[in-house]
């Protein structure tokens, strides 16, 4: 049996953070729901904004960590929590004319309780919807991709994330929706604005936070149950299971990389199956927690007959919960008759033609990782030093890229310092704030 504490230990912490996520996003939401009848207009927005910002913070604590977590819920209600900042200031400068009068056609004024849920709640069902049917994954499950690799891509966390992620977001949907209607129906029917009385504070303050904390309870013995079948469970095959390390080599020769289109199936629910272009050299191994470059030069060769191929390290995939581990490197051939006699079979492919293919879905999703993470750290490399500051004072400036430059730099793509960069840096908006903001949290743990 194939078993320890470590990985047990990854695993747990993969399922309840998922609990921990929807206790602090929605938790968030429902204490401004809490907060609106006794806090003044006029701070209802920047209170707001500085949750807005405290879930930014926590999803930045939480992409530092080697362990990954889903933190597309969390940017799904910092959302939620924007558009309803907007929607309170504009309420605030209604308000501040004199006396208005609400939909019902009752006098609104600065002194008139301000119901946020009724904001709140369709904003958050609105937004998860748009989520639930949107086809394209956003940008923080792509940095996910780029930040994490194979673990995300094919182990138990990121097959756990997906599934896990519809679940919570369909679940907030569904809550969203049936405040929007139980208390907009209680709003319209019978709200008298003068105060809050009993049945006002059931369904505007209450039964929010009883919705609430009965989430946290149901979603509780759910990642409980879950936990107890992956971790707990000797019979469960998935944990005994040995774990394996995989080779990736991109070959390159000067201005092209050499892709195949054979064993590079996808399954899909209704049975279909779609080959999509990949690196013909994948090789897979019993699990090792590190791999020497010697070794993976063994294997090269031992796969594909090619002697004097120079291979480096582009960067390695860890996966600590599964012990499913990545190793992604460079093979550079000085010409293509050294591969075209080989071993392996496919065809040279161009830049341009790769983009293409990228484009139109035609890529695994372990070579588009690839790809955007050489892409992405080269280019923050060549445009930007350490600090995000950019190299030439020519605002958007950006380098060419050229496959066959890479043989010849010294990028360390392993460097996660890169992928920063190339995410914050002088030509992103609030770039100087953000490093402020960073100086000052620094200075204060000194």
């Amino acid at each position: 049996m194939f078993r320890s504490n470590q990985r047990r230990e990854g695993m747990t912490i993969a399922i309840f953070g998922l609990w921990r996520n929807w206790a602090v996003a929605v938790g968030f939401l429902t204490m401004l729901t809490m907060l609106a009848p006794i806090v003044p207009k006029q701070w209802l927005a920047p209170i707001n904004i500085a949750c807005y910002i405290a879930l930014q913070w926590v999803h930045s604590v939480l992409r530092k960590r080697d362990i990954p977590s889903c933190s597309r819920l969390i940017q799904e209600v910092s959302s939620v929590m924007l558009i309803t900042a907007v929607a309170l200031v504009v309420i605030y400068f209604f308000s501040r004319g004199g006396v208005k009068h609400e939909l019902t056609g009752q006098p609104y004024t600065m002194d008139t309780p301000l119901i946020s849920i009724l904001i709140t709640a369709p904003v958050a069902c609105l937004v998860t919807l748009w989520h639930l049917l949107r086809g394209k994954e956003p940008k923080v499950c792509r940095d996910c991709h780029t930040r994490y690799g194979n673990v995300i891509e094919h182990g138990f966390p990121g097959l756990l994330f997906r599934k896990e992620w519809r679940y919570q977001t369909s679940l907030l949907f569904l809550l969203s929706l049936l405040l929007s209607v139980v208390d907009w129906g209680y709003y319209l029917v019978h709200y008298v604005n003068v105060n809050l009385n009993r049945a006002d504070l059931f369904f505007f303050l209450w039964l929010p936070l009883a919705m609430y904390v009965l989430s946290l309870i149901y979603l509780g013995g759910r990642y409980y149950s879950m936990w107890i079948y992956y971790c707990q469970n000797d019979e469960e095959p998935f944990v005994e299971r040995p774990g394996t390390t995989t080779m990736r080599f991109l070959i390159i020769w000067a201005d092209k990389i050499f892709l195949t289109f054979h064993g590079t199936a996808n399954n899909y629910p209704n049975g279909a199956k779609i080959k999509k272009f990949d690196t013909p050299v994948v090789i897979r191994t019993p699990y090792r927690e590190r791999e020497n470059l010697h070794s993976a030069i063994t294997e090269f060769e031992s796969k594909t007959g090619i002697s004097n191929a120079e291979i480096k390290l582009i960067y390695s995939s860890p996966d600590d919960v599964t012990y499913q581990n990545m190793f992604h490197y460079f093979a550079f051939v000085d010409n293509a008759d050294i591969v075209a006699e080989s071993d392996v079979e496919g065809e040279w492919m161009t830049w341009g033609n790769l983009c293409h293919l990228a484009s139109q879905g035609l890529l695994t999703r372990d070579l588009v990782s690839e790809i955007d993470r050489v892409y992405n750290i080269s280019m923050a490399w060549k445009t930007y030093d350490k600090e995000g500051r950019r190299l030439y004072k020519i605002k958007h400036y950006k380098p060419t890229f050229r496959l066959r430059d890479i043989r010849n730099w010294e990028v360390d793509f392993n460097d996660r310092r890169w992928l920063n960069i190339a995410r914050n840096n002088e030509d992103c908006f609030g770039f100087r704030l953000k490093k402020i903001f960073a100086k000052h949290l620094k200075t204060g743990k000194g």
